[in-house]
């Protein structure tokens, strides 16, 4: 998982903190929630999977400029573990 959504993040030209940053101002206007950098570097480090709003899923398609399968790749739980997070 960890070099899936590692490899989207590579071919947008971002970095984490730069991920963190505009998803967390586009969810504060569409859900009110926020983004911490600490959750983006689980997600990326594979020690966590989001759980989504529909709407905050489109903010990050649309950051990540990628395909909804694209995304639930990068996201795919190994056998193994089940922890879920933000």
């Amino acid at each position: 998982m960890r070099q899936k959504f590692q490899q989207l993040l590579k071919r947008r030209g971002v970095t984490q903190e730069q991920f963190a940053e505009m998803v967390g101002t586009a969810w504060a206007e569409v859900s009110g929630r926020k983004l911490s950098r600490q959750a983006v570097s689980a997600w990326v480090r594979g020690h966590a999977i989001p759980r989504l709003s529909p709407a905050e899923m489109l903010v990050i398609l649309e950051i990540l400029e990628c395909t909804l399968t694209e995304l639930a790749i990068a996201f795919q739980e190994s056998p193994d573990k089940s922890q879920k997070s933000e």
